[in-house]
Parts: structure tokens; sequence; C-alpha cells
């Protein structure tokens, strides 16, 4: 091998060090610092509220921010069902999360517990559209408050806006209560998908109370 040749291949190493050494030490410098954090999928929860959680302070070099530790704080907000946080160079951290639905939600001294659709009370907040509340005698009985949250996660968009509450008068027996006074007997949390389609219809139509227990044969008073 001649000089030149061993001088190019000096040459070539010391470059690839250097490429190296820049690579590992450059995002951890203020040349690759955080300049924005961005908030997807927030609606509850206020993007500030989330940027917050995130521990990551604008100005922090880039390769030097912990993604699972951030993830970690914004997943201890109530609201946040799941939540990624990954870097966009040069200078951009993505947050990304999906927040809890609240199907239903009881009222206690403390405030409203907020349940989702798997049963899962998840927050102590203000109620948003669209959660039904349960109340009842039977619903501080777990088996039956799973019952009623089955029962309001069933019950179509359109239709659940027209409820006010759903009451558990027994472990079998829930009555939704509708924002224009009238009543409607579901019966036991069972056969849900049909009753809420039988649901839909009821509300179409005149009477005071209907009984949907068996939506095959729907009473109306």
């Amino acid at each position: 091998m001649g000089r030149a040749q061993r001088r190019i291949i000096i040459v070539v190493v010391v470059a690839v060090v250097v490429i190296a050494i820049a690579a590992l030490v450059l995002p951890r410098t203020q040349a690759f610092a955080v300049k924005d954090i961005t908030v997807a999928g927030a609606t509850q929860l206020s993007p500030e509220e989330v940027k917050t959680a995130t521990g990551i302070t604008p100005g922090t070099p880039i390769g030097a921010v912990d993604t699972h530790d951030a993830a970690v704080g914004v997943a201890g907000l109530p609201w946040v069902e799941s939540v990624t946080v990954t870097r966009s160079w040069p200078s951009t951290i993505e947050v990304e999360l999906t927040e809890h639905t609240a199907v239903a939600f009881v009222s206690e001294p403390d405030g409203k517990h907020l349940i989702d659709a798997e049963g899962q009370e998840f927050a102590v907040d203000d109620p948003p559209a669209g959660a039904v509340e349960i109340t009842g005698a039977a619903a501080g009985d777990d088996a039956v408050l799973a019952g009623g949250v089955a029962v309001a996660s069933s019950i179509s968009g359109p239709s659940r806006e027209a409820v006010e509450s759903i009451e558990a008068r027994s472990p079998n027996t829930f009555v939704l209560k509708l924002k224009d006074g009238r009543t409607v007997v579901w019966g036991a949390s069972e056969n849900n998908a049909n009753k809420a389609l039988a649901l839909d219809t009821v509300l179409q139509r005149e009477g005071q109370e209907f009984n949907i227990s068996n939506p095959q044969q729907v009473t109306v008073r």
C-alpha cells in the first residue's frame, strides 16, 4: 500500500470518527435545542397542561430529552388513556395522546366521578356532554354500577343526548329518565344492543313511559 493510499485511509477514518462524535455530541448541545412541543389528541386537557406534564423545558438539548419520562408524566394526567412522546428533529417534541371517553358518571360528595366504557373510573371532574349520570340506591353495588355503565355505553350518540340519567332501582332494573320528563324502563343490563335500537325508535313516539325490557314487545303509557 502506497503512502498516498494510507493518507486517504487515515483521512477517511478521521472523518468517520469526527462524524460519529458529532452525531453523539451535537444533539446534546444548544445547536439542537427544543424550540417547540406539539400536542395532538387533547380535547378535555389543554395543550399547556400536557406540555407542563412532560417536564420538558424549551431550550433543553433535544438529544438529552428522556421521552420515556416525558410520556410517564403525561400518562399521570387523569384524562390520559395512552400517550407517545417522540423527537422530531431538529427541535420539536411531539406528544400524541388518546383521552378517556366518559360515558357515565356518579355524583359523590367530592365531585363527579367519571367512568369510561370499560367501567374504569378515571377522574373526578365536570362531566362532558354525552356522559350520563347513574343514580339509584342500587348504584352503590360495583356489579350494578358496571351494568349501568354497560347500558350507558350501548346508547347511540343522538339518544344519549336525550337521556338525563339512568336510575338503578334494583340489580336488574334500570330506568332511563329523559330530559323532557319521560321515562324508559330498560330492565336488566342485558341484550343492550337491541334495547338501544328500541330506544332510538321510542324516542320518536308519543307517550310518557316506555318499557323496552323486551325490545321485541315495547309497551307505552
